[in-house]
């Protein structure tokens, strides 16, 4: 009898283990059902660290590329605020978007919701201004040019502007801790070392913002009266730049080199407002960037920097450039 009793408990207890492993199974499949059901190839989160002029630009052209690739774009700005850069990447995580485009506040802020992104295979890629090399692991391509490359060309052609007679000059940067603010300085700075007769007598925080650039100027040719030309990280900035020259009565007397091009920023070189520009094509890093989203997703091998053309424009060759722009 006692036999016959245990033999029906563990009858009992196999089929309970079962019902609950069955049990168990459905539920971890409609998890992953779930899961499923909530990941959207199609749609591309885009957290951008301002909206500026430039990366609303770079905006436009995303949202044009996207909708020619039957894509939708959810935008976020950042306000340069890094933090709240970390938490729009988690918000798109959760959503459960395709794929993440960043254009980080700073190169090094974006490292932990970057693996988190990796960890839930939502691939990332970097646009405008670059992530860190650690960051890097994390993200699929970069999309932008290169600031150390654009930092030499105006270098090069500052050279060429202010002669054998050389001269003082002054730098307005971009936001500290970018990319394009530690690359656009240091490959300045570097290319201009050999040089003796140019020296850098200063060095400003214009937050690529035209009305702070306008004020980092005039504070530096308070300091260096005779200062003979200013670099500006962005030409947004360097319209800045020009405002503080005309309210000083300087127009002319400075050589104003910027980054980036546009209508305004063109009509001023070709006013001789402007001594140069180093071309940025917001254009290519906005198709670009949803061309490689794309592309991950559809299983496609991506290269590892999708570079920016760019050129250096004068009063020379503004004409022909916009004949083709």
């Amino acid at each position: 009898m006692k036999k016959q009793y245990r033999q029906i408990i563990g009858a009992v207890l196999i089929l309970v283990t079962v019902l609950c492993g069955c049990r168990g199974a459905a539920i971890d499949k409609k998890a992953e059902e779930g899961k499923e059901k909530r990941y959207n190839p199609k749609v591309v989160g885009v957290s951008l660290a301002d909206k500026s002029i430039y990366l609303t630009r770079v905006a436009e052209a995303m949202e044009k590329a996207a909708q020619n690739e039957g894509m939708e774009v959810i935008f976020k700005y950042a306000g340069w605020d890094a933090e709240e850069q970390k938490h729009q990447i988690e918000e798109f995580i959760e959503q459960g978007v395709g794929s993440i485009i960043i254009a980080p506040v700073n190169s090094k802020a974006a490292l932990i919701p970057l693996k988190k992104a990796k960890e839930a295979n939502i691939p990332v890629i970097n646009v405008n201004m670059k992530v860190d090399g650690i960051s890097s692991e994390y993200i699929q391509a970069y999309v932008g040019a290169s600031s150390s490359e654009e930092g030499e060309k105006a270098a090069e052609l500052m050279i060429e502007l202010l002669g054998a007679e050389g001269g003082k000059i002054g730098i307005v940067e971009g936001s500290p801790g970018s990319d394009p603010q530690i690359y656009r300085t240091q490959a300045f700075s570097d290319t201009l070392e050999p040089y003796s007769s140019i020296q850098i007598v200063g060095v400003g925080n214009g937050a690529w913002n035209r009305t702070k650039a306008k004020l980092v100027t005039m504070d530096l040719i308070r300091e260096t009266p005779d200062i003979k030309g200013i670099y500006c990280h962005d030409s947004e900035m360097a319209m800045g730049a020009i405002e503080a020259l005309t309210d000083m009565g300087k127009i002319g007397q400075v050589k104003v080199i910027g980054i980036a091009e546009d209508e305004e920023y063109m009509d001023a070189l070709e006013a001789g407002k402007l001594a140069g520009i180093i071309t940025q094509p917001p254009e290519y890093e906005g198709k670009y960037s949803i061309y490689c989203a794309l592309w991950k997703i559809q299983g496609k091998k991506l290269i590892p920097w999708y570079k920016d053309p760019i050129q250096v424009l004068t009063q020379e060759n503004i004409s022909t450039y916009r004949e083709k722009w």
